[in-house]
């Protein structure tokens, strides 16, 4: 019996050839793209657990409630003592560790290597479980002339030759020895490194080692390791007592820290705090795509259900006689699901072959590197292939339910067309639901695209165009800047060049301070900062608004003069601010608002310092103001003359504007996947209407032969079959605009600066909506149309 049902499938399938290939195209199409969404959810959830004892390690975080940063009052960073006082007093807490990121130069002879490096204490090894390939391991932190290398880093800079016990040049200061050799972090994890060196390298770590307000210097990274069945809350609530330290050190700040637990695994989705040091994402991306992918595969069995239902008016008979023979019902829809099982089981088949092919494409787009192979993903197999048997089932099974119930005597007196108009209401529902969920998606994408184009365009406040930097982290460029300014402007192409601690983009740098005039009350106020030089304003053409810029002319600008921003004139609440006294000095100008923060963050309180004589300063940006039609030729001018004057530093010449464009790729892949998707969506929903046209035409065969012979036209046939699924699209676009109006409402309010949703974003997703699904409509219609009377009147 189960061999004659296979049978009689294959035969169906192929004397019906269109109407497989719909089918199976439209399944293919959307298991392929659940099963690539699936694949990224599961890779995003999976962040950092592989390390062994994951589920049990945490990352220390504070809320400094008054502490304002960067749009949150969360801070991933914790003094040095911190993990020390929980390995002594917790006995919930296995171990801890302290550790810290920062970038520095390696050496070796003539070559030099800019590297990431990760700073720690001995415990390190045993929170993350990081293996020694080679040497020495934990052990050597404690000494700061040690670098273990990663297996990358080493072979870039010894190649083949074991790098173990070798020496080479840090930072241009002093030698290491290779004491060690690790594996390369996963990039699986939201940190990474390409070596490990002692906290003691650290500039600022002797300092903190000795100095009494330890507790206020949060210049580190801490990570907790709970033995296991601890409770983390219990560790929460035992780190109040950490007031006995944060009070004293905190005296002179009107907020405290409140120290809480991170889970690691829900760091990349979850933790929203300042500092992060590598990967992070949003957990709401998650529920996007999830959403998109499940929406794709359900329009699919929807299409299949349409394509089902419309072909079954030609079974009528074949199920009529079927029962006449002495089927059973339970039969019958054995023999539909087994055809629509088949049908799903190929597409499976097929997806997982597209997804194959296509993975490598899709990682790019994502930026991921995204694992995927048929052999030793057996659970994952397993998963998809239940899936695939039940978008089987589901499809299938309302066509089956409806055909089996065919009376024989109504399928050969043809009145079996009637049920179809009792089904109508559902198949309709089915269509508005395909076209309300693409159109919302078309309108997302519009809104989506509209915003980047926004934020591209928007008005800084400062002009960032034909504008080159080079990013310094040597005090030998800061101090022979005069020399590297005289031979950038001996080019033609160079207009002016200035130097900059930050630059007007993603300034971190802020400070806490209560020395103002009128500061009676002694109000903390968080205010930004940024050191530059005399031609910083003119090179970068921001408005000054009141008073005067830092000038030569004037002397004691180096130590005591100031220019600050309109919003920290506000937030201060000066109503002439020019000559008022200002943190040891006084203002001498007042600047118009700019950004010098991603447009998710608004202006904040800034203050501009001179650059000159305010002690040292390591890490600082050379810029250059370039001419615009020989850009290219005075970068090529910059990089040279930095590699000429500085041999051993690895100094990169870089477009201002670039790095801008940069800072939101995450939200310009985002806008581009929504774009691939939006159009799967409606290709798929284009598929379901064409079966639902399909099974219209089908009904009204002989009506339209009528009209034929009665002297109609084909366009008024056309008209005739249209008018009807175009009022499904209107349901459609009056039930997806309010829903589409709402989500894109909540996106954009994650952009303190961002655009008002028009009108006619609404009206161009309906008429390009409108636009595809007449054409879809009309491609069945016009053949119905034109077929001829006599054919049509002729049939059963």
């Amino acid at each position: 019996m189960l061999k004659n049902y296979f049978t009689v499938a294959i035969r169906n399938l192929f004397r019906n050839k269109l109407y497989a290939v719909i089918n199976t195209i439209g399944l293919t199409i959307g298991m392929t793209c659940f099963i690539l969404i699936a694949l990224y959810i599961q890779y995003e959830l999976n962040y950092d657990q592989h390390f062994e004892k994951s589920d049990r390690i945490y990352r220390v975080e504070q809320e400094q409630k008054g502490n304002p940063f960067r749009g949150t009052e969360l801070f991933n960073v914790a003094p040095l003592p911190l993990t020390q006082e929980l390995r002594k007093g917790f006995p919930e807490v296995e171990t801890a560790t302290t550790i810290q990121f920062d970038n520095i130069i390696l050496g070796i002879d003539e070559k030099i290597f800019t590297a990431q490096g990760l700073y720690a204490d001995q415990y390190v090894f045993d929170v993350f479980d990081i293996q020694v390939l080679a040497g020495e391991g934990g052990e050597i932190l404690n000494e700061p002339n040690s670098i273990l290398l990663t297996v990358s880093l080493a072979e870039k800079i010894f190649g083949e030759e074991n790098p173990v016990g070798k020496t080479l040049a840090y930072n241009n200061q002093k030698d290491v020895v290779v004491r060690g050799i690790i594996p390369d972090p996963s990039n699986h994890q939201h940190f990474t490194y390409s070596y490990i060196s002692s906290l003691h390298n650290l500039g600022y770590f002797e300092h903190d080692l000795t100095s009494t307000g330890t507790w206020v210097s949060n210049n580190y990274k801490a990570y907790v390791l709970l033995k296991p069945g601890a409770s983390h809350k219990a560790v929460e609530d035992k780190m109040l007592a950490f007031e006995k330290y944060t009070e004293p050190a905190y005296s002179s700040f009107s907020f405290r820290p409140r120290y809480f637990l991170q889970p690691l695994e829900g760091i990349y989705l979850s933790s929203k705090s300042n500092f992060q040091n590598g990967a992070t994402s949003d957990l709401r991306y998650i529920y996007l795509f999830g959403a998109v992918g499940f929406i794709i595969l359900l329009l699919a069995s929807i299409n299949y259900m349409n394509l089902a239902t419309a072909r079954s008016a030609n079974r009528s008979k074949e199920v009529g006689i079927r029962k006449v023979l002495g089927a059973y019902r339970k039969q019958i829809i054995t023999q539909f699901l087994g055809e629509s099982f088949i049908l799903t089981l190929v597409s499976f088949v097929l997806a997982l072959i597209v997804v194959l092919q296509v993975l490598p494409v899709f990682n790019e787009w994502f930026d991921r590197n995204i694992p995927f192979s048929l052999i030793g993903n057996g659970g994952l197999l397993v998963g998809m292939f239940a899936l695939a048997l039940l978008v089987g089932g589901l499809s299938g099974l309302y066509p089956a339910v409806f055909v089996s119930a065919i009376s024989p005597v109504k399928a050969f007196q043809g009145s079996f067309f009637n049920r179809f108009k009792q089904g109508m209401s559902l198949r309709n529902a089915l269509v508005v639901g395909q076209f309300t969920a693409a159109v919302v998606l078309a309108i997302s994408t519009i809104c989506i695209y509209q915003q980047l184009g926004y934020i591209q365009n928007k008005k800084l406040g400062y002009n960032r165009e034909q504008v080159i930097y080079v990013t310094f982290n040597d005090d030998d460029v800061f101090n022979r800047f005069s020399t590297v300014k005289q031979e950038l402007l001996n080019s033609p192409d160079i207009r002016k060049v200035s130097l900059a601690v930050n630059l007007p983009l993603n300034t971190y740098n802020q400070g806490i301070i209560d020395d103002w005039e009128g500061n009676e009350g002694k109000r903390n106020l968080g205010i930004y900062r940024n050191f530059v030089d005399y031609d910083f304003l003119d090179l970068f053409e921001i408005d000054l608004v009141k008073g005067r810029f830092f000038s030569p002319e004037h002397a004691t600008d180096s130590t005591d003069a100031y220019v600050i921003n309109e919003a920290a004139v506000k937030a201060i609440g000066w109503e002439e601010p020019i000559g008022k006294s200002f943190r040891g000095g006084k203002v001498v100008g007042v600047v118009k608002d700019f950004h010098f923060q991603p447009l998710d963050l608004e202006i904040q309180p800034q203050f501009l310092g001179l650059i000159y004589g305010q002690g040292y300063y390591r890490f600082a940006n050379v810029i250059a103001k370039v001419d615009v039609e020989h850009a290219s030729a005075a970068r090529e001018h910059i990089q040279s003359t930095m590699k000429s004057l500085f041999p051993k530093l690895p100094l990169e010449a870089q477009y201002l504007d670039d790095t801008y464009q940069k800072m939101y790729e995450s939200e310009t892949r985002f806008g581009q996947i929504f774009s691939f998707f939006t159009m799967i969506a409606l290709l798929i929903a284009c598929m379901g209407l064409f079966g639902l046209v399909s099974h219209q035409v089908l009904q009204r065969t002989k009506e339209i032969g009528i009209r034929k012979v009665l002297g109609a036209s084909t366009f008024s046939i056309v008209g005739l079959i249209s008018k009807d699924f175009l009022k499904l699209i209107l349901l459609a676009l009056f039930l997806a605009i309010p829903i589409a109006w709402y989500l894109m409402d909540q996106w954009l309010q994650n952009f303190v600066y961002h655009i008002s949703i028009e009108w006619w974003i609404f009206i161009l997703a309906g008429i390009m909506t409108i636009a595809i699904a007449l054409l879809t409509v009309s491609i069945q219609s016009i053949r119905a149309a034109l077929s001829s009377p006599s054919e049509s009147l002729r049939t059963e």
